[in-house]
């Protein structure tokens, strides 16, 4: 199955990339590396991740407090987020 990710998502990911270098000393690039990982694993258990309050299915990442977002067509896995917890998911609505 083909994944997809929204252009936000790269935004998303310089976000928290940023933010765990600034506030954790240092593992931003561990977790770019891990997001891509677990996004890569997503055909494998997409349909065991249950939809949220966004309207999206939720994974959340082993080792970090962050979610990836994504939606399940047909056709592909698309990737709409990567928030860390505690971020709004407010902005997931028009993504897509």
């Amino acid at each position: 199955m083909k994944i997809r990710l929204v252009d936000e998502v790269y935004h998303d990911l310089r976000a928290a990339r940023d933010w765990y270098e600034e506030k954790c000393g240092g593992p931003g690039d561990e977790f770019v590396d891990l997001v891509f990982t677990v996004v890569n694993g997503l055909p494998d258990g997409a349909v065991h991740c249950s939809m949220d309050d966004t309207g999206f299915r939720a994974k959340r990442m082993p080792r970090f407090t962050a979610v990836i977002y994504f939606d399940v067509t047909d056709s592909e896995i698309v990737v709409v987020g990567v928030l860390v917890n505690g971020r709004s998911t407010s902005n997931l609505k028009g993504r897509g």
